[in-house]
Protein backbone atom coordinates (compact mmCIF):
# COMPACT_ATOMS: atom_id res chain seq x y z
CA UNK A 1 0.00 0.00 0.00
CA UNK A 2 1.35 3.63 -0.95
CA UNK A 3 2.20 6.14 1.62
CA UNK A 4 -0.57 8.33 -0.21
CA UNK A 5 -3.44 5.49 -0.08
CA UNK A 6 -2.26 5.48 3.47
CA UNK A 7 -2.28 8.86 4.01
CA UNK A 8 -5.72 9.27 2.77
CA UNK A 9 -7.21 6.45 4.76
CA UNK A 10 -5.69 7.79 8.03
CA UNK A 11 -7.65 11.20 7.37
CA UNK A 12 -10.65 9.43 6.70
CA UNK A 13 -10.48 8.07 10.12
CA UNK A 14 -9.58 11.17 11.69
CA UNK A 15 -12.13 13.10 10.28
CA UNK A 16 -14.32 10.52 11.91
CA UNK A 17 -13.24 10.40 14.66
CA UNK A 18 -12.78 14.32 15.23
CA UNK A 19 -16.51 15.18 14.45
CA UNK A 20 -17.24 14.82 17.96
CA UNK A 21 -15.03 16.70 19.70
CA UNK A 22 -15.34 19.30 17.04
CA UNK A 23 -18.48 19.58 17.75
CA UNK A 24 -17.96 19.72 21.96
CA UNK A 25 -15.47 21.92 21.25
CA UNK A 26 -17.35 24.88 19.31
CA UNK A 27 -20.13 24.55 21.95
CA UNK A 28 -17.65 25.59 24.80
CA UNK A 29 -15.90 27.86 23.42
CA UNK A 30 -12.86 26.28 22.61
CA UNK A 31 -11.07 27.84 19.96
CA UNK A 32 -9.04 26.47 16.40
CA UNK A 33 -6.04 27.84 18.27
CA UNK A 34 -6.39 26.31 21.12
CA UNK A 35 -7.27 22.45 19.82
CA UNK A 36 -4.48 23.27 17.86
CA UNK A 37 -1.94 23.77 20.86
CA UNK A 38 -3.15 20.63 22.49
CA UNK A 39 -2.61 18.83 19.46
CA UNK A 40 0.84 19.80 19.52
CA UNK A 41 1.26 19.47 23.09
CA UNK A 42 0.21 15.53 22.90
CA UNK A 43 2.47 15.08 19.56
CA UNK A 44 5.42 15.99 22.14
CA UNK A 45 4.39 13.58 24.75
CA UNK A 46 3.98 10.77 22.22
CA UNK A 47 7.59 11.57 20.99
CA UNK A 48 8.89 11.35 24.25
CA UNK A 49 8.58 7.26 24.03
CA UNK A 50 10.07 7.35 20.80
CA UNK A 51 13.63 7.05 22.08
CA UNK A 52 16.93 5.54 20.30
CA UNK A 53 18.71 3.00 22.42
CA UNK A 54 20.46 3.79 24.93
CA UNK A 55 20.19 7.66 24.63
CA UNK A 56 17.90 9.51 26.98
CA UNK A 57 15.37 11.51 24.75
CA UNK A 58 15.92 15.23 24.13
CA UNK A 59 14.24 18.55 23.03
CA UNK A 60 16.26 18.28 19.66
CA UNK A 61 14.73 14.68 18.50
CA UNK A 62 11.15 15.17 19.52
CA UNK A 63 11.47 18.74 17.54
CA UNK A 64 12.51 16.44 14.34
CA UNK A 65 9.72 14.00 15.29
CA UNK A 66 6.92 16.43 15.40
CA UNK A 67 7.96 19.29 13.00
CA UNK A 68 8.16 21.59 15.45
CA UNK A 69 11.02 24.10 16.55
CA UNK A 70 13.19 23.31 19.43
CA UNK A 71 11.84 26.64 21.79
CA UNK A 72 7.88 25.49 20.71
CA UNK A 73 9.00 21.84 21.88
CA UNK A 74 10.51 22.87 25.06
CA UNK A 75 7.58 24.89 26.16
CA UNK A 76 4.96 22.00 25.63
CA UNK A 77 7.33 19.53 27.39
CA UNK A 78 6.95 21.86 30.38
CA UNK A 79 2.92 22.22 29.72
CA UNK A 80 2.61 18.48 29.35
CA UNK A 81 4.79 17.96 32.88
CA UNK A 82 1.98 20.35 34.06
CA UNK A 83 -0.87 19.15 32.87
CA UNK A 84 0.19 15.45 34.28
CA UNK A 85 -0.16 16.60 37.67
CA UNK A 86 -3.57 17.68 36.68
CA UNK A 87 -4.69 14.60 35.58
CA UNK A 88 -3.64 12.38 38.43
CA UNK A 89 -6.01 14.82 40.84
CA UNK A 90 -8.66 14.01 38.69
CA UNK A 91 -7.81 10.14 38.55
CA UNK A 92 -7.45 10.36 42.32
CA UNK A 93 -11.22 11.74 42.54
CA UNK A 94 -12.90 8.94 40.13
CA UNK A 95 -11.03 6.87 41.95
CA UNK A 96 -11.84 7.48 45.66
CA UNK A 97 -15.77 7.57 44.46
CA UNK A 98 -15.50 4.30 42.71
CA UNK A 99 -13.51 2.59 45.45
CA UNK A 100 -16.15 3.52 48.08
CA UNK A 101 -19.17 1.98 45.68
CA UNK A 102 -17.09 -1.43 45.04
CA UNK A 103 -16.74 -1.54 48.95
CA UNK A 104 -20.30 -0.54 50.20
CA UNK A 105 -21.37 -3.52 47.86
CA UNK A 106 -18.86 -5.92 48.57
CA UNK A 107 -17.46 -5.55 52.08
CA UNK A 108 -19.22 -7.54 54.53
CA UNK A 109 -19.61 -4.68 57.08
CA UNK A 110 -21.57 -2.41 54.09
CA UNK A 111 -23.38 -5.21 52.09
CA UNK A 112 -25.25 -8.69 52.89
CA UNK A 113 -22.17 -10.05 50.77
CA UNK A 114 -23.96 -10.48 47.48
CA UNK A 115 -23.85 -6.93 46.12
CA UNK A 116 -26.76 -5.95 47.89
CA UNK A 117 -25.11 -2.20 49.98
CA UNK A 118 -27.17 -1.67 53.13
CA UNK A 119 -28.25 1.81 54.28
CA UNK A 120 -25.69 3.30 56.42
CA UNK A 121 -25.62 6.26 58.99
CA UNK A 122 -24.06 9.22 57.66
CA UNK A 123 -21.98 8.83 61.40
CA UNK A 124 -20.80 7.13 63.88
CA UNK A 125 -18.58 3.96 64.59
CA UNK A 126 -18.92 -0.02 62.74
CA UNK A 127 -21.25 0.62 59.41
CA UNK A 128 -21.27 3.77 58.30
CA UNK A 129 -20.54 6.28 55.66
CA UNK A 130 -18.17 8.08 57.65
CA UNK A 131 -15.70 5.01 58.24
CA UNK A 132 -16.60 3.82 54.58
CA UNK A 133 -14.89 7.12 53.17
CA UNK A 134 -12.00 7.30 55.72
CA UNK A 135 -11.13 3.24 54.80
CA UNK A 136 -11.79 3.64 51.27
CA UNK A 137 -11.31 7.17 50.18
CA UNK A 138 -7.69 8.17 51.83
CA UNK A 139 -7.68 11.56 53.00
CA UNK A 140 -10.36 13.20 51.65
CA UNK A 141 -13.58 14.52 53.92
CA UNK A 142 -16.51 12.64 54.38
CA UNK A 143 -18.69 15.99 53.26
CA UNK A 144 -16.33 15.92 49.98
CA UNK A 145 -17.32 12.44 49.02
CA UNK A 146 -21.33 12.56 49.77
CA UNK A 147 -20.98 15.66 47.90
CA UNK A 148 -19.87 13.78 44.80
CA UNK A 149 -22.07 10.89 44.96
CA UNK A 150 -25.09 12.85 45.34
CA UNK A 151 -24.12 15.29 42.74
CA UNK A 152 -23.60 12.39 40.33
CA UNK A 153 -27.04 10.32 41.46
CA UNK A 154 -25.38 7.31 43.30
CA UNK A 155 -26.50 8.02 46.44
CA UNK A 156 -29.31 9.18 48.28
CA UNK A 157 -29.57 10.73 51.36
CA UNK A 158 -32.87 10.73 53.81
CA UNK A 159 -33.87 13.04 56.68
CA UNK A 160 -33.29 10.62 59.23
CA UNK A 161 -29.22 11.40 58.32
CA UNK A 162 -28.65 8.07 56.68
CA UNK A 163 -27.43 6.95 53.20
CA UNK A 164 -28.37 4.44 50.77
CA UNK A 165 -27.08 3.34 47.10
CA UNK A 166 -29.25 4.10 44.39
CA UNK A 167 -26.86 3.35 41.28
CA UNK A 168 -23.90 1.15 41.64
CA UNK A 169 -22.36 2.48 38.66
CA UNK A 170 -20.40 6.05 39.15
CA UNK A 171 -21.35 8.73 36.91
CA UNK A 172 -20.22 12.11 37.42
CA UNK A 173 -23.19 14.89 37.05
CA UNK A 174 -23.28 16.51 33.43
CA UNK A 175 -21.01 17.93 31.67
CA UNK A 176 -18.42 18.41 35.18
CA UNK A 177 -14.90 18.06 34.55
CA UNK A 178 -15.04 14.64 35.87
CA UNK A 179 -17.58 13.43 33.40
CA UNK A 180 -15.32 14.89 30.36
CA UNK A 181 -12.42 12.89 31.75
CA UNK A 182 -14.39 9.73 31.96
CA UNK A 183 -15.58 10.19 28.22
CA UNK A 184 -11.63 10.82 27.38
CA UNK A 185 -10.84 7.48 28.73
CA UNK A 186 -13.65 5.50 27.87
CA UNK A 187 -12.97 6.92 23.85
CA UNK A 188 -9.09 6.30 24.76
CA UNK A 189 -9.54 3.17 25.23
CA UNK A 190 -11.44 1.96 21.92
CA UNK A 191 -8.74 4.07 20.24
CA UNK A 192 -6.04 1.92 21.57
CA UNK A 193 -7.64 -1.47 20.70
CA UNK A 194 -8.67 -0.21 17.47
CA UNK A 195 -5.27 1.40 16.59
CA UNK A 196 -3.55 -1.73 18.64
CA UNK A 197 -5.58 -4.24 16.07
CA UNK A 198 -4.26 -2.02 12.84
CA UNK A 199 -0.91 -2.51 13.69
CA UNK A 200 -0.59 -5.96 15.21
CA UNK A 201 -2.23 -7.36 11.77
CA UNK A 202 -1.72 -10.78 11.03
CA UNK A 203 -0.83 -11.29 14.37
CA UNK A 204 -2.67 -11.57 17.94
CA UNK A 205 -5.45 -8.89 18.36
CA UNK A 206 -7.48 -7.55 20.89
CA UNK A 207 -11.72 -7.95 20.85
CA UNK A 208 -13.81 -5.47 19.07
CA UNK A 209 -16.81 -6.08 18.12
CA UNK A 210 -20.20 -4.05 17.32
CA UNK A 211 -23.38 -4.40 15.16
CA UNK A 212 -24.59 -1.93 13.84
CA UNK A 213 -28.25 -1.27 11.20
CA UNK A 214 -29.46 1.25 9.27
CA UNK A 215 -33.11 2.75 8.79
CA UNK A 216 -33.79 1.98 12.57
CA UNK A 217 -37.17 3.58 13.37
CA UNK A 218 -38.11 5.09 17.11
CA UNK A 219 -40.24 2.04 18.18
CA UNK A 220 -37.26 -0.19 17.74
CA UNK A 221 -34.68 2.07 18.90
CA UNK A 222 -37.10 1.98 22.09
CA UNK A 223 -36.97 -1.79 22.74
CA UNK A 224 -33.34 -2.00 21.53
CA UNK A 225 -32.40 0.18 24.35
CA UNK A 226 -34.05 -2.20 27.10
CA UNK A 227 -32.90 -5.00 25.67
CA UNK A 228 -29.11 -3.67 25.89
CA UNK A 229 -29.52 -1.85 29.10
CA UNK A 230 -30.69 -5.12 30.89
CA UNK A 231 -28.03 -7.51 28.94
CA UNK A 232 -25.02 -5.36 29.49
CA UNK A 233 -25.33 -4.83 32.94
CA UNK A 234 -25.33 -8.47 33.46
CA UNK A 235 -22.35 -9.10 31.87
CA UNK A 236 -20.54 -6.08 32.77
CA UNK A 237 -21.63 -7.32 36.36
CA UNK A 238 -20.69 -10.65 36.14
CA UNK A 239 -16.80 -9.96 34.62
CA UNK A 240 -16.68 -7.67 37.39
CA UNK A 241 -17.96 -10.54 40.34
CA UNK A 242 -15.13 -12.45 38.21
CA UNK A 243 -12.27 -10.06 38.37
CA UNK A 244 -13.21 -9.24 41.63
CA UNK A 245 -12.37 -12.90 42.87
CA UNK A 246 -9.27 -13.05 40.54
CA UNK A 247 -7.31 -10.32 41.34
CA UNK A 248 -8.08 -11.20 45.33
CA UNK A 249 -5.91 -14.54 44.43
CA UNK A 250 -3.49 -13.62 42.51
CA UNK A 251 0.37 -13.96 42.93
CA UNK A 252 2.57 -10.68 43.34
CA UNK A 253 5.60 -12.47 41.93
CA UNK A 254 5.24 -10.93 38.44
CA UNK A 255 6.39 -7.13 38.55
CA UNK A 256 4.47 -5.79 35.40
CA UNK A 257 0.58 -4.30 35.93
CA UNK A 258 -2.02 -3.84 33.27
CA UNK A 259 -5.33 -2.12 33.13
CA UNK A 260 -7.71 -4.51 31.60
CA UNK A 261 -11.40 -4.22 31.22
CA UNK A 262 -13.67 -4.55 28.67
CA UNK A 263 -16.42 -1.49 27.15
CA UNK A 264 -19.94 -1.28 26.25
CA UNK A 265 -21.47 1.45 24.45
CA UNK A 266 -24.61 2.32 22.71
CA UNK A 267 -24.94 4.86 19.42
CA UNK A 268 -27.54 6.70 18.20
CA UNK A 269 -27.22 9.00 15.23
CA UNK A 270 -29.80 10.62 12.65
CA UNK A 271 -29.24 8.84 8.95
CA UNK A 272 -28.68 12.75 7.84
CA UNK A 273 -25.76 13.58 10.57
CA UNK A 274 -22.85 12.95 8.60
CA UNK A 275 -22.69 9.49 9.63
CA UNK A 276 -22.18 8.04 5.88
CA UNK A 277 -19.20 10.79 4.80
Amino acid sequence: MSDASTKTGFHKAVRKLMRPLVRMAIKRGVSVNDFYLWLKAIYVEEAESFTIEGKKQSTSRIALLTGLDRKETARLRKLNQDMDALLQLQTKRTNRAVRAINAWQKEALYSDGQGHPQALPLYGEGASFESLVQQYCGDVSVVTVLGELEQSGAIEVHDDDSVTLKDTSYIPHEDNEELLFLMGQAAHDLLNTSAYNIEQQGQTSRLQLSVAYNRVNPEVIAKLKVLIEADSLELLQKLDRWLDREIDHQGDARPEQYRAGVGIYYFEEPMDSGSEQ
